[in-house]
């Protein structure tokens, strides 16, 4: 909560890891969809999300640089691949959930 928001105002629970910040993140282009007035909340959920994310890049390429495999626990914990696979896993998962219209 921020300083001088009322303590009884309703907040979105922080996001335990990536899955469940991209699960809201969608939710918020929903709400968005549904409800145009909510287009500030969510330009400001999506500013701070890439900010996270910008944080998660930069302890990955210093990791790659010191050629170190991070535990990184918002990405799931324990580092098992290269960088270029999570790359790829999650470019194939964006893939399959918007698939491309074959025309």
């Amino acid at each position: 909560m921020l300083r001088g928001e009322p303590k009884n105002k309703k907040t979105m629970p922080k996001p335990k890891d990536i899955s469940e910040l991209r699960e809201q993140l969608l939710d918020a282009f929903q709400w968005v969809k549904e409800d145009p007035r909510r287009a500030n909340q969510v330009k400001e959920m999506t500013n701070a999300a890439g900010k996270v994310l910008g944080t998660v890049k930069a302890q990955l390429e210093y990791a790659m640089l010191r050629q170190e495999k991070p535990s990184i626990e918002f990405l799931g914990g324990e580092w098992t691949s290269a960088p270029q696979q999570l790359h790829k896993k999650v470019r194939a998962e964006i893939e399959a959930a918007n698939p491309k219209d074959d025309e």
